[in-house]
Formats: structure tokens, sequence, C-alpha cells
């Protein structure tokens, strides 16, 4: 991409100035990656790095493919550095994971010689382990980290109701445009918390809808009418989903399946696999 000359300039001065305040970027960094997922930075022509650390880290901007920002402040809390260095100085050490789908202390005992050598467990993984066939176990470092979670970003699990809120509406739609939802991912969690009826009704409605009559269903939830579950109860991971902006604050979705999860017991089970649908979901 060619930039304008004003946000070449700024490349040029930000590039130096990244240079003088923070040295080198670390390997764990993908400005490409960062670039093409933060078209506004792109735009700007200010350096990648020192926008990760000065904005990006606090908006929970993603440094790469293999590091999820928002799963990692979790872990670590707030601190001096960005979560980039901090997982290269001191994280790993302390046994902090990047992301979801990479355990750090799992792949050091599973291959000791990566300890030996003294080299970061992502950025051996990144740089050799992954090429060698090498194995990535899953973090372990949430109590929450269920099945359907693995490899799925912190900001790809949607809870409902929200925090800040009681009350939300899940309708199932069949008139949901194909335009209207432009961004794409893999799997959406949409992590609920309901009673055991809000739970049938909401199994049994995306398992027939696509066969009924009615044009939309709507599951209303105030968690503050009768007693609900102290955490969420239910998952539900849309695959092959695409989402975009609908009226009054909605989101709406379409997927390709969605498999519903009950996760109340110690190991997750699947209750049901569901047909393609689209649905829209509203903060109230």
């Amino acid at each position: 991409m060619t930039l304008p000359l004003p946000s070449r300039a700024v490349r040029i001065a930000t590039t130096l100035l990244r240079r003088a305040i923070l040295g080198r970027v670390p390997r764990l960094f993908d400005a490409a990656y960062y670039r093409a997922n933060h078209p506004d930075v792109a735009r700007s022509g200010i350096d990648p790095f020192l926008h990760y650390v000065w904005r990006g880290a606090a908006q929970d901007r993603d440094p790469s493919a293999d590091f999820d920002t928002a799963f990692y402040r979790r872990q670590s809390g707030p601190t001096r550095l960005d979560p980039v260095r901090h997982y290269l100085r001191v994280g790993a050490k302390a046994g902090l994971d990047p992301n979801p789908a990479f355990s750090t202390l799992m792949y050091v005992a599973r291959y000791p010689d990566v300890g030996r050598a003294g080299v970061n467990p992502l950025v051996h993984y990144r740089q050799d382990g992954r090429a060698e066939g090498r194995v990535a176990a899953p973090s372990a470092s949430q109590p929450e980290a269920w099945v359907p979670f693995e490899g799925v970003r912190e900001a790809h699990r949607w809870a409902y109701p929200a925090q800040g809120s009681s009350r939300f509406a899940l309708t199932l739609r069949r008139d949901v445009p194909v335009p209207v939802c432009p961004d794409f991912l893999p799997r959406l969690c949409l992590v609920l918390t309901l009673d055991g009826n809000e739970i049938d009704g909401l199994v049994q409605s995306l398992d027939t809808f696509p066969a009924a009559a009615a044009d939309t269903f709507t599951l209303a939830v105030d968690v503050t009418l009768r007693p609900h579950p102290p955490r969420p109860t239910l998952v539900v991971a849309l695959e092959e989903c695409f989402h975009g902006p609908g009226p009054e604050g909605a989101v709406l979705l379409r997927y390709a399946e969605a498999r519903i999860w009950d996760v109340l017991p110690e190991r997750p089970r699947v209750l049901r696999i569901c047909p393609a649908g689209a649905l829209a979901l509203r903060v109230l």
C-alpha cells in the first residue's frame, strides 16, 4: 500500500520515535497483522508497535494471530509494560498464557529442550514448533476454559446478560440479509445465564425454528424477575458466523450451525446441534 505524503512522514517520524523510546519490535509482534486488522493504524502511517504500546493494548487490540491481549490482561492484571513485552520478560516465567489455545507450562513440560534453550515458548512455537508439528495444549488458566472456548478469543465470547445490565432479548429471525452481516468469525460463543425453563425454551426454539411457520421468535430474559444461577449455564457456539449492527443497538448474526453446550457439569456436554439460522441480540 502506498501511503500519502503526510502518512509517510508520520511513519518515518514515529518509527524513529519508537526506536528511541522502545527499541526493537519484539518477535511476538506482527506489524503486518496489526495493520491488516486495524486499518485506522495503516491509514495513519503510525508505527504499529508504538500504537500498540500507547493505545492498542488498552483497547484490547491483538498484536498477532497468536496473542490475545484481552485474555492475557485478565491473567496479568495491570502492568507497567504492554502485554507483549510483559509476557516475554515476566509472564512466560510465571506461567501466564498468551491465548486460549496455548498453555505456556504445558509446552515447556512437553518439550524440555525449549526450556533448556531459554527460548520463550510462544516464540519457539511460532518460529519452529508449529512447522515441526509440535503440539500446543489449550490454556487452563481460567476455570471457565470449557471445550467450546478452545481457540476462541476472549473478544469473541459474548456474555448475556451483559455487564451492567440485567435484561436481554434473543430473537430468531428469517429476514437477516447477507449484506448486513459483513464480519466473519469461525466461531462466536454466546455465554448465557439462563434458568431451566429458559434453557429448555431456547434449545427447542433453535432446533425447531427453521421448520416452523413463524417469522420470528423472541426469548426475553430478565434475571431480576426470579432467581437465576450465579454463573453462566449455557454456551451457544455459532459456527461460521457472520455478524453486523442492527436496529436499536441490536447485533444481527447469521451462522452455519448452532452447537448448544450445557456448562453446568464439571465436564460440559453438548445438548443439541441445531441447523443454520439467523438471530438478533439486544441488551434491554
